[in-house]
């Protein structure tokens, strides 16, 4: 169950213009590989930057308000990954996120949460997580548990594009609407 409680994020949201060895769905249905060699992002362009991840904050959302992906961190080691979509849009969004915990922490437990028979949560041979998921007016997303205070890299693409511009987190006492880079590393502050 996500952290998620309904409001402060809202007017964020309103700023914007708009694996295989175990899973959840079917990857093929998305028209993307359906093996562990598929890499849905570019070589970076530059260097992967690092950001302050707080524990126990949570993000205010409303679902089908607006494109976003959303990373909470819990003390103890629990990460919750949500994304949400502009249903006035009048298309779903396509998200593709990739989680892989620094420093070879492992995945302990996964435990995915709304998604339906054409999303899919993979846990890949190199200790990553990847969400494919068609978002409406819902919420679809994943928690999983590493080691206390591990930080973790993430990559999301939003409709085949780079979308760290709809990456929201809260770091050093701050809502964080946008990610400098595309992967970044999120690193949990002390619990």
């Amino acid at each position: 169950m996500p952290l998620f409680r309904s409001s402060t994020l809202a007017l964020a949201l309103l700023t914007l213009s708009l694996v295989p060895a175990c899973g959840y769905g079917d990857t093929r249905r998305h028209g993307y590989y359906d093996d562990d060699s598929y890499d849905p992002s570019p070589p970076p362009a530059g260097t992967i930057e690092q950001a302050t991840i707080d524990a126990d904050q949570l993000l205010d959302a409303e679902p089908g308000e607006g494109a976003g992906a959303f990373v909470e961190y819990e003390s103890g080691g629990t990460y919750h990954v949500t994304t949400s979509c502009n249903v006035s849009s009048g298309v779903d969004c396509l998200w593709d996120i990739v989680v892989t915990p620094l420093d070879g922490a492992p995945i302990l437990t996964i435990s995915p949460f709304d998604l339906e028979a054409d999303d899919s949560l993979t846990f890949g041979e190199v200790n990553r997580l990847r969400l494919l998921a068609y978002t409406g007016d819902d919420f679809d997303g994943f928690d999983f548990q590493t080691e206390p205070g591990a930080g973790i890299e993430v990559d999301v693409f939003l409709d085949d594009g780079a979308a760290n511009k709809f990456l929201f987190w809260v770091g050093d006492g701050a809502v964080h609407n946008g990610a400098p880079s595309n992967p970044v590393d999120l690193i949990p502050s002390a619990e």
